[in-house]
């Protein structure tokens, strides 16, 4: 059996374009490392030390703003992430969870019959 391979890129732009790619890529993914690591040090922190905790969270929200500066992440989602752990920072308050759905299932209200005329 012969394996096909993708074509090989001839144009110069299309060389530097997938050298762009392969660079962003390893940033991205070393960020997000780091982001991961930094998050859950900060949630192991939460519990156990106030003064560590709040020195974590600001080292980790700076972190998440370059990120999303960069083009790593979305700046919204880094601000709904500096936002819940903030809550938990400030009041101790338990991770925000998703309401389970219930078994049953909602049905649409019936159509109102319409009203024939009448024959006279």
């Amino acid at each position: 059996m012969a394996t096909t391979k993708a074509p090989v890129k001839k144009s110069s732009s299309a060389v530097k374009r997938s050298h762009q790619g392969d660079i962003r890529h390893a940033r991205n993914t070393s960020v997000l490392s780091r982001l991961k690591t930094d998050e859950k040090k900060l949630r192991a922190a939460f519990g156990t030390n106030a003064d560590e905790a709040k020195a974590l969270y600001q080292n980790f929200t700076s972190a998440l703003d370059k990120a999303a500066k960069q083009g790593v992440i979305h700046k919204n989602a880094a601000s709904r992430k500096k936002s819940r752990l903030n809550v938990r920072l400030a009041g101790g308050a338990a991770p925000v969870v998703a309401k389970k759905k219930s078994g049953v299932k909602k049905t649409a209200p019936k159509p109102k019959a319409k009203l024939k005329p009448t024959k006279k």
